[in-house]
């Protein structure tokens, strides 16, 4: 492992700096598309974006993240190079194909679903974007596999900019929902470029294109395609449901508070896609004896960031919605309340999911996956139409702690003989201790001063119980030096 540390922190840092100034961006525009869109229009807005988020897995079916481990685990084989160059020939045809299938599906459910003449255009707009993706996802799969992954957060952060400067424009013009629509089509055109480049500039040409093999690299990408599809459908379906059967304001009020938690998730996806192809290549060498000790350290990281992020987000909801989107999203505030505790819930779930397809047992997360979200789907079809926003709330909390669930029994197997209880429980007190603070002061003092004074007692009480000690310091430390020393068994 004396060249993981260095990967993942070099990967985590390109990525985790580039996404931070991404979401920066797309925090502060979202916020502002929110305020200038209106309830309604924003409900509309949103609607369009779950129809192209619920159905564009089927343009993938899991051949990125398939690819992604291939590529990595041919690295270091002797024809990995050809091996690399010809599943790039086919991820690219493959997929275009497959973007081309899923904008007429998109469509047609649109239309099947009574979506008015105005949906219909915005969602077929939004779906040439598939198009695009189809090279996009292709190149990324390239460069992650080669552990690249900080090469790709120039192209992202080139698409946010433009998406941004273009939108704003879009907005200023009074272009409304389909101006923004077509400012995203530009930036991921130009990020598709950018990344085309970038696959390019490491030697990297597609090989020959054979459809023949289509079909078993179809095959082996089902489990992931599974996952995806899943993950789609418990993420998106209750906003499409809303869109049909509450309306464009109570979309609109849902969707405020759900994209507030999920701008929330980007430091775990940045740390489990800088660990998966790493860890990928790493665990069929000689050092997969370090597996407990790696998933104990960054699930222990993660706990720490995201237990505050949940509880400090459900106490302050009630001046976290007005002072971001005014007094008219009031509705929003007991949907935050209850949705920002679905962050924790992500953090692990992501991560063990990693894990386990780390560990080649992709099928068991897609079973997870198919069995939580079939709960998900099944319940918002018979509660969501009854009573609308707050049950697709409690059930995208229930279907992570579903999944959550399963995954920890899968994983049970391998760290069961490794005590970790006890590493674990630090964040949890230090958590609970800012939560009593915050809530005994919350409604004398401003925002800015509970969310000051709430992370002051978090750091403290962390550190006092030994959530964050000489270890970890030496940790990170030995990372950003990059000695050749793995400092994850040194000192665990």
């Amino acid at each position: 492992m004396n060249r993981l540390s260095a990967t993942i922190l070099r990967n985590s840092a390109f990525s985790l700096g580039a996404q931070l100034l991404i979401k920066s961006l797309s925090f502060i525009f979202s916020v502002l598309v929110v305020r200038n869109l209106g309830v309604e229009s924003y409900g509309q807005y949103a609607a369009v974006l779950a129809f192209g988020a619920t159905f564009s897995i089927f343009s993938d079916l899991g051949l990125a993240p398939y690819a992604v481990r291939q590529i990595a685990r041919w690295r270091e084989d002797a024809e990995g190079s050809q091996k690399v160059r010809d599943l790039y020939a086919d991820l690219l045809g493959l997929r275009l194909g497959l973007s081309v299938v899923t904008i007429g599906v998109l469509i047609l459910s649109a239309w099947v679903t009574g979506r008015s003449p105005i949906l219909i255009g915005a969602i077929a707009l939004n779906s040439i974007s598939l198009i695009f993706y189809a090279f996009q996802g292709s190149n990324e799969a390239i460069l992650a596999g080669m552990e690249r992954l900080d090469l790709t957060a120039g192209s992202r952060v080139i698409n946010q900019v433009v998406f941004v400067l273009m939108g704003a424009l879009a907005l200023w013009a009074g272009a409304g929902y389909f101006g923004l629509i077509g400012a995203n089509l530009v930036a991921v055109f130009l990020m598709v470029a950018a990344c085309w480049r970038l696959v390019r500039s490491l030697g990297i040409r597609p090989g020959s294109l054979n459809p023949t093999r289509w079909v078993v690299l179809l095959r082996a990408s089902i489990p992931f395609g599974i996952i995806g599809l899943a993950l789609g459908l418990s993420y998106k379906f209750d906003t499409v449901l809303l869109s049909i059967y509450r309306g464009d304001a109570e979309t609109g009020y849902y969707n405020a508070a759900y994209n507030l938690v999920f701008s929330m998730i980007l430091i775990s996806n940045v740390i489990n896609t800088s660990l998966y192809p790493s860890l990928s290549r790493q665990f069929s060498g000689d050092q997969t004896q370090h597996f407990h000790q790696v998933f104990t350290r960054i699930l222990r990281y993660l706990l720490i960031l995201c237990l505050p992020i949940a509880a400090g987000g459900s106490i302050l909801a009630g001046q976290i919605i007005p002072f971001l989107y005014t007094q008219s999203y009031i509705p929003a505030i007991p949907v935050l309340r209850l949705i920002i505790w679905v962050v924790p819930l992500m953090f692990i779930s992501e991560f063990l999911g990693y894990m386990i397809a780390v560990l080649g047992r992709e099928k068991q997360v897609a079973r997870a996956v198919l069995i939580s979200t079939g709960v998900n789907v099944l319940a918002n079809l018979i509660l969501v139409p009854r009573f609308g926003l707050m049950a697709a709330a409690v059930m995208t909390v229930l279907t992570e702690v579903i999944l959550v669930i399963q995954q920890a029994v899968t994983l049970r197997t391998s760290l069961s003989d490794k005590p970790m209880i006890a590493k674990l429980l630090p964040p949890f007190g230090a958590v609970i201790a800012m939560a009593v603070v915050v809530w005994l002061v919350h409604t004398y003092l401003s925002l800015e001063l509970n969310i000051l004074i709430g992370g002051f007692v978090y750091g403290i009480v962390l550190v006092l119980l030994g959530g964050v000690d000489k270890e970890d310091l030496g940790f990170v430390v030995a990372l950003r030096r990059r000695k050749t020393r793995d400092p994850v068994t040194e000192t665990q």
